[in-house]
């Protein structure tokens, strides 16, 4: 463990989806360097033990009601085993106090920031005005803080200059896996029936639009099927008694990839992201693409020609025969490396004798 810079990152509320895939990123590259104290999900302790040559794990159990209203009740207890960290690294998780030299808010989900005019069940509705509140409030403690996008950090700033609170604020996006999308874009592409597919099944993903989207192209494009990647019980029934309809509710990366690779085009009709890894990925590795029209999306897009596809009197984007050598995206090595760059900034544009 390098002692001279002590890093403590909470991924505690990361289990699935993009939060699980930037802690794992995140633990594999600290584990090969120089170690960080990490507070994990004991859910995927089994994922995170086969890194332990410099790290080292604190693991908290899933309890919602104390994940709502008393967020780090196991950073006392931390601290006093292992010090005042250089950097408390915090992925979605309020920082209520000063619990490292420098404190760094990372939003991890933009729903916590903005629910109005999203389709989402009252409960979730509720729980993210909750923790919003609590986020905002945290923030006079947030020495820095970073989204996934702009869209996603600059929800944040307005919040918190409405209160006055001094905050160093920069994007650190998501990343891909070089190994991985190497060695899927290296294979064969299968000749399988030509498919759609698109990833996540929450009520914002908006997945009957993304079906009607499939069936106004698939004629013209000789699609067989339509692939849903996630859990069913959030599928409406019309969407699931359609015959050209395939769910798959759990899938290896492994296979995602090929799946994404494979398909003639990935559809999202997202209604908001803070930044979407299965995007990312498609970008890199899918023929065509068809995305909504929101904020995250565009940023992703910046510097690519696209056409546009109506239904309903919605527009959405469409990329055709994508040339992913173009595509503008991080490596994970990249982010880590942005990481100490936003650090170094902070350090310049701060004063921080105190501290040090």
């Amino acid at each position: 463990m390098n002692k001279k810079h002590k890093w403590l990152f909470n991924f505690s509320s990361s289990t699935v989806g993009g939060g699980l895939i930037r802690t794992l990123e995140t633990i594999k590259w600290f584990d090969s360097k120089n170690g960080a104290y990490f507070i994990v999900n004991g859910r995927i302790k089994n994922l995170v033990l086969k890194y332990r040559k410099n790290n080292k794990y604190f693991f908290v159990s899933d309890n919602k009601v104390m994940r709502l209203f008393l967020d780090g009740y196991y950073i006392r207890r931390i601290i006093n085993e292992i010090g005042m960290p250089d950097v408390y690294f915090s992925y979605g998780i309020p920082v209520f106090k000063e619990i490292g030299k420098i404190n760094w808010f990372h939003i991890s989900n933009a729903l916590a920031l903005k629910t109005n005019k999203i389709s989402l069940p009252l409960k979730t509705i509720i729980q993210m005005l909750i923790l919003k509140k609590r986020i905002i409030k945290s923030m006079k403690y947030a020495d820095i803080a970073t989204g996934e996008s702009e869209f996603s950090i600059n929800l944040l700033k307005q919040e918190a200059n409405r209160r006055n609170f001094n905050c160093h604020y920069d994007v650190l996006p998501n990343g891909f896996d070089i190994k991985s999308i190497k060695e899927t874009v290296n294979r064969k592409r299968e000749a399988f029936k030509k498919y759609a597919v698109t990833i996540g099944t929450y009520k914002y993903k908006k997945i009957k639009l993304a079906l009607d989207l499939f069936h106004q192209i698939k004629e013209a494009n000789n699609l067989k099927k339509f692939i849903i990647v996630g859990s069913a019980n959030n599928i409406p029934r019309s969407v699931i008694s359609d015959k050209l309809v395939e769910i798959v509710p759990s899938i290896s990366r492994k296979d995602l990839l090929n799946l994404l690779y494979n398909a003639e085009y990935y559809i999202s009709t997202s209604q908001i992201e803070n930044s979407s890894n299965a995007v990312l990925e498609a970008l890199l590795l899918s023929k065509n693409i068809i995305l909504s029209n929101i904020p995250s999306h565009n940023e992703m897009l910046r510097n690519l020609k696209t056409k546009t596809i109506t239904l309903n009197n919605i527009e959405f984007h469409v990329l055709k025969d994508i040339d992913n050598n173009k595509i503008e995206a991080m490596s994970w090595i990249e982010v880590f490396k942005k990481m100490f760059d936003i650090i170094n900034n902070f350090k310049k544009s701060s004063d921080l004798s105190k501290k040090y």
